[in-house]
C-alpha cells in the first residue's frame, strides 16, 4: 500500500471537531452535501462516537477503508461502525443519503436488533435493489420541526437498522429464534467487553471505558462468569470461530490501526494490546499479516 497515510483525524461530522455531545437524535444529509464541497473527495478519518450507514443511489467510486480499497456502485448499502477508520472517492455527481446516529442511539438498537453484532462490522453490501424506503421520511422528519420528530426520527432508524441487518443475513430464521437466548446475550457481553480491553470501544460507546482483562480465553471467561469451553463453544455457534481467533482478530485489526495511524512505537503498542513480549507480539502480527509490524507501517508513511 503506497498511500501516504496520517493519522486519521477524529470528527464529529466530515470537518466537524469531535465532541462530547451529539446535537440532534441523528443527522442526514445527501452525499452531494457534504463530498460536493470537497471535490467529491473524502479524506481518512473516523468518528469516535458515531454510526454511520450510507446509501448510494448512483454513481459511486472508491471506500478507502482501513488499509483496503473497496470499489462501489450504485444500489449500494455501507455500514461503518464507530471508531473504523474511512475514506472516499467519489464519481463526480454521485446520489445518496449519510445517516449518522450517535452511539446513544445506536446502540439500544443494535443491542435489540443485532445480539450478534454484525453491525459492528464495516461492511458494502451492493445489489440492494431499490431504495430503504424509510430514508426520504427520515430526510423530511429531520428537516422539519413537528411533534414527535425525535421519536419519529428513532423509529425510521430503527426500520433501517432492521433493514441492513436482513441484508447482511442476520434475519434468517435460526438466528431470529436464537437472538434472545443465552448463547447470544452471552455472545454481545463478551464482544462489548472485547471492545473495552482493546480500547476501540471506548470512544464508540456511550458510558464505556477502557477496561483491563487479561487478553486470554480464560481471563474473558472469568470476567464474565463461565468456563473457557463454554465461551469458546459459543463464540463458535455465533461466528463460526472460537473467542480465542476472536480475541487475536481485534488485537490485530487495531494493531493495524495504531501503526497507520499513530506514531506510538511498536513496544508500546504490543504492550498496549495485552501482549506482554513485544517480540511475541511481532511473530504473531507477522504469521496474520505477512509483514512485520515495522514494514506494515512503512507502507502508510511512504510516498508514492
Amino acid at each position: 500500500m503506497n498511500r501516504t497515510r496520517q493519522r486519521a483525524p477524529d470528527y464529529g461530522l466530515y470537518g466537524e471537531p469531535a465532541g462530547p455531545a451529539f446535537p440532534d437524535t441523528l443527522h442526514i444529509e445527501r452525499i452531494s452535501a457534504r463530498s460536493g464541497p470537497h471535490r467529491w473527495r473524502i479524506a481518512q478519518h473516523r468518528h469516535p462516537a458515531l454510526h454511520q450507514i450510507f446509501w448510494i443511489a448512483r454513481g459511486g467510486g472508491t471506500l478507502l477503508l482501513e488499509d483496503e480499497d473497496i470499489a462501489l456502485g450504485g444500489a449500494t448499502a455501507l455500514n461503518l461502525p464507530a471508531g473504523s477508520v474511512h475514506g472516499f472517492r467519489f464519481r463526480e455527481n454521485t446520489e445518496g443519503s449519510v445517516v449518522t446516529l450517535p452511539a446513544t442511539v445506536f446502540e439500544p438498537l443494535r443491542a435489540r436488533l443485532d445480539p450478534g453484532r454484525r453491525l459492528d462490522r464495516a461492511m458494502a453490501l451492493g445489489g440492494t435493489g431499490d431504495a430503504p424506503d424509510m430514508l426520504e421520511a427520515l430526510h423530511r422528519e429531520h428537516a422539519a420541526s413537528a411533534p414527535g420528530r425525535a421519536e419519529a426520527m428513532t423509529a425510521l432508524a430503527t426500520l433501517l437498522c432492521i433493514w441492513l441487518v436482513r441484508r447482511a443475513g442476520a434475519g434468517a430464521p435460526a438466528e431470529q429464534a436464537a437472538a434472545g437466548d443465552a448463547a447470544g446475550r452471552l455472545f454481545a457481553r463478551f464482544a462489548a467487553l472485547l471492545d473495552r480491553c482493546i480500547g476501540l470501544g471506548a470512544p464508540g460507546r456511550a458510558g464505556a471505558e477502557r477496561q483491563d482483562v487479561p487478553m486470554t480465553v480464560t481471563g474473558f471467561a472469568g470476567a464474565l462468569s463461565v468456563s473457557p469451553p463454554h465461551l469458546s463453544r459459543v463464540c463458535r455457534e455465533q461466528t463460526g470461530k472460537p473467542a480465542s481467533a476472536l480475541i487475536r482478530e481485534r488485537q490485530m485489526l487495531e494493531a493495524r490501526r495504531l501503526l497507520a495511524y499513530t506514531q506510538q512505537d511498536v513496544a508500546g503498542i504490543a504492550y498496549r494490546l495485552g501482549f506482554a513480549d513485544p517480540g511475541y507480539f511481532s511473530r504473531q502480527f507477522s504469521a496474520q499479516t505477512g509483514t512485520s509490524p515495522r514494514a506494515f507501517r512503512r507502507g502508510f508513511t511512504r510516498p508514492k
